[in-house]
C-alpha cells in the first residue's frame, strides 16, 4: 500500500523514448501551440496519485499501477519488434501490443473526465425529472433532519445546472472501468485488421492522448466517438511509425473474404505524415509531444487544450421540472409515454432513490479538489 504521494505517468515512458533524442529528451509543446519545452520522458507525463485507489478502510494503495507495469513490459518487447522490422504481429506479441493500445485509451485523463461528465449528467437528469420534493425528500430520509427551503433550494440549483453538479475524477470509479473494459477493448482490436505505416525522413508526433478515435466524415456530430464507433484507430508508434487499426466490417464491401485480408505495411509520404500528425494533435488533451530537433507540426491547426466535444445529454433541459416531469399527468398522458425513450414513473429502472447522498465524489463550493 502507498502511504506518500507517487509520480505516475498517464503515457507509457517507453513509448515516449520512441519520440526522444538519445539522451532521453523529448519536446512537450502546449496547446495550442505555446510553450514548448524540451524535458526528460521521465517527467513528460506524470500525474500525481493518478491511479491511486482508496481501499474500504480509507487506507490507499497503487495495485493497478504495479498491474499495468506488467502489461507495458511486454508490450514495450512487442513495439520493438515492430520497429525493428518484425510486421505482422502476431500470437503472444499481437496480444500484448492490443492490450497496450486498449489500456492506454481507457485510462486517458479525457476518458476519466468524459465518465465524470456522463455521471453528472445522469444524476442531473435523475434528480430534475424526480423534482424539488424528491430531492427534499432524499436529503432529509439520508441526513435524518429537516432542511430549509433555501437550503433546498441552493441544492436544486447545483445539481440540475447545466452539466449537473461539479464531481471531482476520482481514480476509483476510473479504475473500475478500466478493469471492466479492459479484456474485450482488447479482444477487440487485437482481431481488427492492423496497417503499419514506415516513414524515411518525415517526423511522426505523439501526444498526451496518443490513441485517436477516428471517425468518417459523415458521422453525426450529435453521436459520440467511442470503441465501438470508430471508423480507425490510430496510434503513432515513434517518430518514423504510426499504426491503424481497422474493425474488419469497413471490410465488407470487397470481394474478399474479410479474414484473408492480411496486416499490411504502407510506405508512408509527406501527406499521409501531415494527416497523421494533424489528427494526433486534434486529439490531445493539453499537449503534443516530438523529437526536440524536428519540426512536425509545422503548419498544422493546433486547437486550444481540452475543446472535443463531450457526451451529454444535449435535450435534457426540457425534463428538468421542479414540480417533477410526471407531475399533474393524467393516465392517459402518462400511458401515452410508452411511445417515447421516457421512462414512465412506475417502470423499473434507476430513480432518485438509487442515488447516495451525500453524492459520492461531488465538488461543493469551497471545497478542494484532490
Amino acid at each position: 500500500m502507498a502511504d506518500r504521494t507517487r509520480r505516475q505517468h498517464t503515457v507509457s515512458r517507453f513509448y515516449l523514448k520512441g519520440f526522444a533524442d538519445d539522451a532521453g529528451a523529448i519536446r512537450r509543446v502546449s496547446l495550442p501551440g505555446e510553450p514548448s519545452i524540451v524535458l526528460s520522458t521521465r517527467d513528460a507525463t506524470v500525474i500525481k496519485d493518478f491511479y491511486t485507489v482508496t481501499l474500504p478502510d480509507g487506507s490507499l494503495s497503487d495495485f493497478f499501477e504495479k498491474a499495468f507495469s506488467k502489461i507495458e513490459s511486454s508490450a514495450a518487447e512487442a513495439l520493438g519488434l515492430i520497429l525493428d522490422g518484425t510486421w505482422p504481429l502476431e500470437g503472444n506479441n499481437r496480444e500484448a501490443f492490443a492490450t497496450w493500445v486498449a489500456l492506454q485509451h481507457l485510462r486517458s485523463e479525457d476518458m476519466r473526465s468524459s465518465q465524470v461528465g456522463i455521471n453528472a449528467e445522469m444524476i442531473r437528469l435523475i434528480v430534475g425529472v424526480s423534482g424539488k420534493e424528491a430531492l427534499r425528500s432524499l436529503i432529509q430520509e439520508s441526513e435524518s433532519r429537516t432542511i430549509s427551503d433555501e437550503e433546498l433550494d441552493e441544492e436544486w440549483r447545483d445539481i440540475t445546472k447545466p452539466g449537473g453538479p461539479d464531481m471531482n475524477p476520482g481514480a476509483n470509479q476510473h479504475v473500475r472501468l478500466m478493469t471492466n473494459l479492459l479484456p474485450t477493448t482488447a479482444a477487440y482490436l487485437r482481431d481488427c485488421h492492423w496497417t503499419l505505416f514506415r516513414f524515411a525522413r518525415r517526423a511522426i508526433a505523439t501526444s498526451d492522448h496518443p490513441v485517436s478515435l477516428v471517425v468518417a466524415p459523415d458521422h453525426p456530430k450529435w453521436q459520440g466517438v467511442g470503441i465501438a464507433t470508430a471508423e480507425l484507430f490510430l496510434i503513432p508508434l515513434s517518430r518514423r511509425a504510426a499504426l491503424t487499426i481497422q474493425p474488419r466490417r469497413r471490410f465488407s464491401q470487397l470481394p474478399t473474404e474479410v479474414e484473408r485480408v492480411p496486416d499490411f505495411t504502407q510506405r508512408g509520404t509527406t501527406s499521409i505524415a501531415r494527416s497523421i500528425n494533424q489528427e494526433t494533435a486534434a486529439r490531445a488533451r493539453k499537449y503534443v509531444y516530438h523529437h526536440p530537433d524536428e519540426k512536425p507540426l509545422q503548419g498544422l491547426y493546433l486547437p486550444a487544450p481540452d475543446t472535443r466535444d463531450r457526451p451529454s445529454i444535449s435535450n435534457a433541459d426540457g425534463l428538468i421540472r421542479e414540480e417533477g416531469l410526471f407531475s399533474g399527468m393524467s393516465d392517459e398522458a402518462l400511458h401515452a409515454l410508452s411511445a417515447t425513450n421516457i421512462p414512465e414513473k412506475d417502470e423499473a429502472g434507476m430513480s432518485i432513490d438509487d442515488i447516495p447522498w451525500p453524492i459520492p465524489g461531488r465538488r461543493r463550493k469551497g471545497s478542494q479538489s484532490k
